[in-house]
Formats: structure tokens, C-alpha cells, sequence
């Protein structure tokens, strides 16, 4: 997408970075083969120099917290933008999707909510766009996959199997190919199972093509002996994200070490950046499990129950190195820090969900051929959902958690190119 109309005044974000002289001659990092894959090893020096630092400028935002109902949105858990530049959402709270012009003006809603034909359960999304401009929505309440045109016509869908695993992960190849993680539960009273994910490529039938890796399963979420659940805060997962001709970076996000295959399987370039992990602090703790009690509190969960949600929180040692990633413009790679609960302002505490902002405002970004750059602060309470070009899609909260859909533009990417 090119065409930005309705823009409103730019706002710049600027990217914070270090360095006197920019250029890649000041690049601190080294270079080393083994065994053909290349090993990219950064110092926190940033390439970025005086002058070169990308930063963000507000195109446009997409959505009311009063007054048209087209313009409102609950959840919302997915964007993706149309080779024709429209833009389309998927609220998993009001269980349909919505389509927007390019100049961000409503057109049009697909769906509703449901178990029939055209209709979405809860726990709908993401939205993902493939081949010839498909919608692929994938439903776990309807415990199915949604395939339909940009426009909402000729729908189809394929039913999901949770024999192999729950689907915690969905992306898209460049060529349009079906992307998607399972992961294994250990479900109380069940026969125990592997320990590994599944991370596979699926045709828009749902016939699994070929499985891409197979990681170690986190245990953000896990269930003890006596059938609770356990929630481990903090822990270690997979990470990953398809970028590049259908390559696929992968980490385990307790370190910034990301291992990037090609088109064929083979890892052929291992990025590190040395960061260090913080430890959970009481403090952390405190804040985090009295922010639970709030929200708890204020969805009218009852105290006996709310205690035994609270119960089943556990925390890890460390805060992981990041939380996640996804590709950028000119090649980038940008990899999202985690919001340590103690290091927030007081504005950001009075707001904060660990729900929804567990991902800290700073992004650290990697070129094309790992080269650390330097960390960009992306506004408060916006989070970024997919890339087309220069310009960001994503979501962004106001004070009260509205949710709108917000527009970025990347500049200063011919300065680094």
C-alpha cells in the first residue's frame, strides 16, 4: 500500500541511538563462518549513526470511541492490507471483520457471530492474506479455518484437528503458503505427550505440506498434576517469524540469538546481540499480581474465584531477552522488548494489561544482514501488526483502551540503505 490519504499533521517518534559517525564502516560487530552458516555477532553499538536513525510519522488513524458504530472496534486481533491497498480488520470481541479504504473511509463488515456458514466464533483471528488477495481467518471457537475472498464472497473453510496440537501461531509465507505453530498440551488425564512443537506449512485445504521445525514446547502455560493450570510469567518461548523468499528466523527468546533458514530448511545465518536478561524482582511481582486483581475485579470475576485464578500465576527467575519479532522494511528484523513491570512511568502503570502490554515501546532492529542498527520507541500503547513498505499497520489504545487501527511511516530508510 501506497496511497495515504486522509493524513492528519506528522508526529515524529524519534529512534533513540548511539554513535558519533554513522555508516557501516562503524559497525562493531563480526562476521565468522562455520560449516557454511554464517555467524553475526553484534556489540549494543549501534550501526545507526548522527543522522541515520529511522523514525515513525502518523499517517492516519481508523476508528471512534463514540458515535458510528462502523468506526468502533472491541478486540481487535488481526489487520492485513489487500493488493489494492484496502485495509481489513478482524474484532475478535464483535466476531466479524471490517474492511476500510485506503484512505481509511468504511466500506463494508464480513460476518458475524456464530456457529453457521459466514459466521465466526469466539477466540476468532488472526486474519491473514494469501494468494490472490484470500482471507484466511482462523476460528478456534468454531474450531475451523475460514477461506474467503478480500470482498467476502465465495467462503470455504477447513476444519481444525487439535489431535496434533492447539494452534498458537499463524503467519504466511511471501509466496502465500499457510504457516502455523501447534502446540502440544499435556491435558489432565490424558496420555502424556511430546514435549515438541509443531511448526508447519498447510495448503488452504488444511492438508499439512511439509513441517518447517520442530521446537522445544514453551511452558508459559502448562497444567500440574492435579489437572490446574499453571501459568509460568516470563518464561522462555519460541519465537518466530517467516520473513525474507519464505525464509524463517527462529529463537528461544530467553537469549537475542536468532537462527535464520532458508527456503529449503537449511540455517544458513545465526544473528546474536548481546543482551542481558533482568531478574524478576518482588517488586515485578507485586505490581504485576495487583494489576491481575484489578482487571479481575473489574470484569465481576467473584473474590473466591478470582483467588483461584490468581493461584495459578507462577513466575520465571528472569524476564526473557525479548518477546517477539517480525519483519521490517529493506529486509529488517524487528524484535520487541518486554515491559518490565518496575520500569514503567507512573502514566504507563495507571494503564497497564498485562493482557495486552507485556511488549515494551522499544524495538531493537537488525538490517539484512544482521547488522544491529540500533532501538526505535514506538509510541505508547501502539503495537504493530504487519508491514507493507514503508508504512506500519497496527493498533493503537487510548487512555480509556479503546482500541483504533493506526498507520506508520518508516522514514529515513534511504539513509540506512
Amino acid at each position: 500500500m501506497r496511497r495515504t490519504l486522509m493524513c492528519i499533521p506528522a508526529l515524529a517518534f524519534a529512534a533513540a541511538c548511539g554513535g558519533e559517525a554513522g555508516g557501516a564502516a562503524d559497525w562493531a560487530g563480526t562476521v565468522e563462518d562455520s560449516a557454511g552458516v554464517q555467524l553475526v555477532k553484534n556489540s549494543l553499538t549501534p550501526l545507526w549513526g548522527e543522522g541515520d536513525a529511522w523514525s515513525l510519522e502518523e499517517v492516519m488513524t481508523i476508528g471512534e470511541a463514540a458515535g458510528d458504530p462502523d468506526y468502533q472496534f472491541g478486540q481487535i486481533a488481526g489487520i492485513v492490507v489487500t493488493t489494492e491497498g484496502k485495509i481489513v480488520l478482524v474484532d475478535q470481541q464483535a466476531q466479524h471483520l471490517k474492511v476500510f479504504g485506503p484512505d481509511g473511509s468504511y466500506e463494508k463488515t464480513i460476518g458475524q457471530a456464530g456457529s453457521g456458514p459466514g459466521e465466526f466464533g469466539p477466540g476468532v483471528g488472526p486474519v491473514l492474506i494469501g494468494r490472490g488477495d484470500t482471507l484466511i481467518v482462523p476460528d478456534l471457537g468454531n474450531q475451523r479455518v475460514n477461506i474467503m475472498k478480500s470482498d467476502g464472497s465465495e467462503p470455504a473453510d477447513f476444519r481444525m484437528s487439535f489431535e496434533q496440537g492447539i494452534p498458537a501461531r499463524w503467519d504466511m509465507t511471501e509466496t502465500g503458503d499457510l504457516v502455523y505453530q501447534l502446540r502440544s498440551l499435556n491435558l489432565p488425564n490424558t496420555e502424556q505427550r511430546d514435549t515438541l512443537d509443531l511448526i508447519v506449512t498447510a495448503s488452504y485445504s488444511g492438508e499439512i505440506v511439509d513441517t518447517l521445525l520442530t521446537p522445544t514446547r514453551g511452558e508459559s502455560f502448562t497444567f500440574g498434576d492435579d489437572g490446574q493450570p499453571i501459568r509460568m510469567v516470563f518464561s522462555p518461548e519460541p519465537v518466530w517469524s517467516m520473513v525474507g523468499d519464505d525464509g524463517l528466523c527462529f529463537a528461544v527468546n530467553d537469549v537475542f540469538r536468532l537462527s535464520m533458514y532458508d527456503a529449503l530448511g537449511a540455517l544458513n545465518r545465526v544473528v546474536s546481540v548481546p543482551v542481558e536478561r533482568k531478574p524478576v524482582t518482588d517488586a515485578d511481582v507485586e505490581f504485576f499480581m495487583e494489576t491481575v486483581d484489578r482487571l479481575l475485579e473489574e470484569q465481576g470475576v467473584p473474590p473466591e474465584q478470582a483467588e483461584i485464578v490468581k493461584s495459578t500465576f507462577n513466575f520465571a527467575e528472569f524476564f526473557p531477552a525479548f518477546l517477539q519479532m517480525m519483519p521490517g522494511p529493506n529486509g529488517s528484523l524487528w524484535v520487541q522488548r518486554v515491559q518490565e513491570p518496575t520500569g514503567m512511568t507512573a502514566e504507563e502503570r495507571e494503564t497497564w494489561n498485562p493482557l495486552l502490554d507485556l511488549g515494551a515501546s522499544e524495538w531493537d532492529i537488525v538490517d539484512a544482514e544482521g547488522r544491529y542498527l540500533g532501538v526505535l520507541n514506538m509510541p505508547h500503547r501502539f503495537q504493530p501488526v504487519t508491514f507493507e513498505g514503508d508504512l506500519m499497520y497496527g493498533i493503537w489504545r487510548d487512555e480509556f483502551d479503546v482500541q483504533y487501527v493506526r498507520v506508520m511511516r518508516v522514514v529515513g530508510l534511504e539513509a540506512t540503505a
